[in-house]
């Protein structure tokens, strides 16, 4: 999933401790929201996936060297894509 890869990319530059602050941070959901979505299998809903991709692109322009830019920037056009199939 690609929530998944997210996760993991801002867990390593020290953006989000947990699956709660993931959740309520970058997804815009409640503190279980990301576990739900892995449990279930569910997809995420649209606001959900615009949010990251906004915070991912915003992650991306800045210039600490906590993060790698380019894979920032890299998956948030790939999240935005998906949720722009979604709208079709």
């Amino acid at each position: 999933m690609i929530l998944d890869e997210a996760y993991l990319l801002l867990r390593a530059a020290g953006r989000a401790s947990n699956h709660a602050a993931f959740s309520t941070d970058y997804l815009g959901h409640s503190p279980r929201y990301y576990d739900y979505l892995r449990c279930s299998g569910a997809a995420p809903n649209l606001t959900a996936l615009l949010k990251l991709a906004m915070k991912l692109t915003d992650l991306a322009h800045e210039t600490t060297a906590e993060l790698d830019e380019s894979a920032a920037g890299k998956l948030a056009k790939r999240i935005m894509s998906q949720a722009l199939k979604r709208c079709r």
